[in-house]
């Protein structure tokens, strides 16, 4: 199975890098939109206090757990993005739902500003919500019953149902509730700002996720045995590519044409919607994968069947998650996981069995164990 594989593609986060960052920037971005006096201004509604940002290493599990974090990768939900939407959204209806049912009249209210920027909607509700209590505990009961109702959906499906199930828990249309919607779009650009410390304060930069010398040593391994060419392909936007593997001193490994990231996602699907196809590309979808396989190909070629369904066992995609053994597949490519993606607290079992339940090739312990894998 091994012997034939030509073309190597590597997965960042849980791989080479850890996500750590990544998690606590969605933490600090769903804490601030909640609690921040610059929008619902729900002070204290994560048992925060007056410090959460010099605590955010212990308070931040209260914003997004690791059980929360670990059910979406089962999911194959990939995108921090999208976990930064998705747990907003939720504990934003649970505090809709809330607001209807207790006081109508200000749900009446806030019913009006529905033409308002997601911005000013936010600060009127902090208006509205300015005399009440509110706690993260308080979602439990809603998030729950999202899990028990998307039990058999994956992928973008999961993030999609957010707005029909609001519809349902709240009677209404919130169309900011959609992905890609007005909400997604301040999760994304304040997503930004904390990641790129652009708010006066700084999260630790990317760590790898094993020795970084132990890194160098494997990659040198396959490159010099010049039977593979080696691509990434990942979630991340470009800048968050290029830099820090420049940082790390990894990135002269890789084929350059074979590096496909966020950025190349939505191009394409901007060049989609020009040409009136509506299609949400990020993973588990195996577009960025078929990009940083076929560098040269025509994006809109990439994300059809047709194209998807050939044969590709010439190609091993490594990855950490189920939306990456969920890509490799869709692509049929040799999926190869590897278990130094596991959240925090989350043991190595429930790893593998997320991995082996996607439909994983083969599973390793780390990207380490890949040149004896290979009989390099």
């Amino acid at each position: 199975m091994y012997e034939n594989i030509t073309t190597l593609i590597f997965d960042m986060d849980g791989v080479i890098t850890s996500e750590n960052k990544y998690w606590n920037t969605a933490r600090l971005t769903v804490w601030e939109i909640l609690s921040s006096d610059s929008y619902i201004g729900l002070n204290n509604y994560f048992d925060e206090g007056d410090s959460f940002l010099d605590q955010l290493a212990l308070l931040g599990k209260n914003v997004i757990s690791s059980d929360f974090i670990y059910e979406l990768k089962k999911r194959a939900v990939n995108s921090n993005w999208d976990l930064t939407f998705f747990v907003l959204s939720l504990h934003l209806i649970s505090i809709l739902h809330s607001l209807k049912e207790n006081q109508p009249e200000f749900w009446s209210t806030f019913l009006n500003t529905n033409s308002l920027s997601i911005e000013q909607q936010l600060i009127q509700l902090k208006g509205l919500l300015s005399n009440q209590a509110y706690n993260f505990k308080d979602s439990d009961v809603l998030i729950g019953r999202f899990w028990q109702e998307t039990e058999s959906l994956t992928g973008t499906a999961v993030v999609e149902y957010l707005h029909p199930f609001s519809k349902a828990i709240l009677n209404t249309d919130m169309h900011y509730l959609k992905p890609k919607g007005e909400l997604w779009k301040l999760c994304y650009h304040n997503f930004q700002e904390w990641y790129e410390g652009k708010r006066d304060y700084s999260l630790p930069d990317d760590d790898t996720v094993v020795t970084l010398s132990g890194l160098k040593q494997m990659f040198s391994k396959l490159c010099e045995s010049r039977k593979y060419s080696l691509g990434i392909a990942t979630g991340r936007p470009r800048s968050e590519v290029i830099n820090p593997m420049l940082a790390l001193g990894l990135l002269d490994y890789f084929e350059k044409s074979r590096i496909a990231t966020y950025d190349e996602v939505l191009q394409a699907e901007e060049l989609a919607s020009q040409l009136s196809k509506h299609v949400l590309l990020a993973k588990p979808h195996p577009f960025v994968l078929l990009k940083a396989i076929h560098p040269d190909e025509d994006v809109r070629v990439l994300y059809t069947e047709e194209f998807q369904s050939l044969d590709r066992s010439y190609v091993a995609y490594i990855g950490d998650a189920a939306s990456d053994v969920v890509a490799a597949k869709r692509s049929n490519c040799i999926s190869i996981g590897v278990l130094t993606g596991c959240v925090d607290g989350r043991v190595i079992a429930s790893q593998q069995k997320m991995l082996v339940d996607s439909g994983c090739n083969v599973i390793l312990s780390s990207v380490l164990d890949l040149p004896n894998l290979l009989g390099v």
